[in-house]
């Protein structure tokens, strides 16, 4: 097996996700006014409500697949092939348990949806079949999810990505003909997505054949000591996993409780972009973490840190500009996108959004150097870390709703000052200490990053200025000189030795 861990693949496979990301913002773009237009924000809020409880049962199955790519990987590295497929096998045989188990909880759960939960009369059906195809989907997903490990294990992120664009554009084909040629209901979206994540799973069988065909099925290989193995390591990601639940999965359900399912509607439109950019700070991120396990295993410490280094300054040119654009432009933005909606409702919006997506500045300078935790294999100081930061949230949520009338804004308010302490605070520390450097080692490259922001703020508020904005077409022409300013200063920045590898490698594409 040839791997390639090469600063070509690095960037085709950063590009590859980024261009991924696109589609999905894109199809994201277009679907949610329609549903928001059609049947109303509350049913909106439902579907993704929907998939915020498929996030509170996936956290079982973290257990055993949030590390197995590392095992599986370091095996793969060392040419231990039959350790791999031990690893491989069990890991199948326990989602296949997993699975068994949540699909007994969402068949007690759905029928029972509108005890637990705020459900207009008039959408209880489509709510609990749409929960119920969301659930039946990430079973799917669950099945064979460890057939997605060889993109990670080949460094071959990059045709992840290629499957992901092929899911987001089967899943959006199928929307778009439900809604426009039989009817308007929030069940479709659930429905494409299940044929969807069944049509790639496929896919990702096939994918692994190709890319590790040293990884077979083989049920004599699924021992209880390497899943226990797994577990052991693994339960620290699944505590994690609990905080991100409490820190941004219980948004929703928090909202539907304690303050109403219409609330609940606009705060998930709020959270689409914000969300959006989270999910492609966590695909980035990742793509460096077989690149960090090879420095690692070789014990390079000087040449692992140089590289977390310069992944910092890449993570920062890639998102600061388009963070701060949709800062500045959001009100445009759902003025436009959202237009069914009232100039209260959208300011709202606008409001909730940009507080929520505040603490993406820090989550993406940093987020590399979280995974060195993953590949030095010490997970247990994140974890309780998460864990505190989650309860912290929730509490603060619940205590600023019931008792100081904050409502929506509690909600994003706590949730945004506790991860933005956890980044500065804890983040880089860490990441120093796991590679026995000054506690401080990474701050000088971690503030450069930061420094950028108000005059990213600046510079973009001006633009605005400059040219107001009334249509589709003015706020396309100002992100196009918002972003292209906003990238130049970046490059005055950080210099021009990232950009120019990029681009070199997209030119010789």
């Amino acid at each position: 097996m040839n791997i390639n861990m090469g600063r070509g693949q690095r960037y085709r496979n950063i590009l590859m996700n980024i261009f991924a990301f696109g589609v999905q913002f894109f199809i994201s773009f277009y679907i949610s006014p329609l549903i928001v237009s059609k049947v109303g924000a509350s049913a909106y809020g439902f579907i993704g409500l929907a998939n915020d409880f498929v996030s509170y049962a996936a956290i079982i199955a973290t257990v055993f697949n949030s590390v197995a790519s590392r095992f599986i990987a370091n095996s793969f590295y060392k040419k231990d092939y039959e350790t791999a497929n031990y690893y491989f096998n069990s890991l199948i045989a326990a989602n296949i348990a997993i699975s068994a188990v949540l699909g007994l909880a969402g068949v007690l759960l759905v029928p029972n949806l509108h005890k637990v939960l705020s459900i207009p009369t008039s959408l209880v059906f489509d709510v609990k079949l749409t929960f119920a195809l969301i659930f039946g989907s990430y079973i799917i997903s669950l099945l064979t999810l460890v057939f997605t490990t060889s993109t990670f294990v080949t460094n071959r992120t990059d045709v992840q990505g290629i499957r992901n664009i092929i899911q987001y554009l089967i899943r959006f084909a199928l929307v778009v003909i439900f809604l426009n040629y039989i009817s308007v209901r929030i069940y479709w979206v659930a429905l494409a997505t299940l044929v969807a994540t069944a049509v790639i799973s496929i896919m990702n069988m096939s994918l692994t054949k190709k890319l590790t065909p040293e990884l077979k099925i083989d049920p004599s290989k699924a021992k209880r000591k390497y899943a226990i193995e797994l577990a052991k390591s693994g339960s620290w990601m699944a505590l994690t996993s609990i905080s991100t639940v409490l820190l941004r999965g219980l948004d929703l359900t928090v909202a539907n409780i304690f303050v109403g399912d219409y609330e609940m509607g606009l705060l998930s439109i709020a959270r689409t972009i914000p969300n959006n950019v989270t999910s492609i700070v966590a695909t980035v991120a990742p793509i460096f973490t077989p690149i960090f396990i090879s420095y690692y295993a070789r014990n390079d410490v000087d040449g692992l840190t140089n590289d977390v280094k310069k992944t910092i300054n890449t993570m920062a040119l890639i998102l600061f500009v388009p963070i701060s654009g949709f800062i500045v432009f959001s009100y445009d933005f759902y003025s436009l996108w959202q237009n069914s909606l009232s100039d209260k409702e959208v300011l709202l919006i606008t409001l909730l959004s940009t507080l929520t997506i505040i603490q993406s500045y820090f989550d993406s300078a940093t987020a590399t150097m979280a995974q060195i935790s993953v590949a030095v294999n010490k997970l247990k100081l994140p974890v309780f870390v998460s864990l505190g930061c989650g309860i912290v949230s929730i509490v603060a949520e619940i205590v600023l709703i019931k008792f100081f009338g904050l409502g929506l804004y509690a909600i994003v308010l706590s949730t945004t000052v506790v991860m933005i302490i956890r980044y500065v605070v804890f983040n880089s520390f860490y990441a120093a200490w796991c590679l026995k450097k000054n506690m401080a080692f990474f701050l000088p490259t971690v503030l450069k990053t930061w420094l950028s922001i108000p005059a990213l703020i600046i510079l973009m508020v001006l633009i605005r200025t400059v040219l107001p904005i009334h249509s589709w077409i003015g706020l396309c022409l100002d992100a196009v000189i918002a972003g292209g300013l906003g990238y130049a200063f970046m490059l005055v920045v950080y210099g021009r030795e990232e950009l120019n590898a990029i681009l070199s490698k997209v030119r010789k594409k």
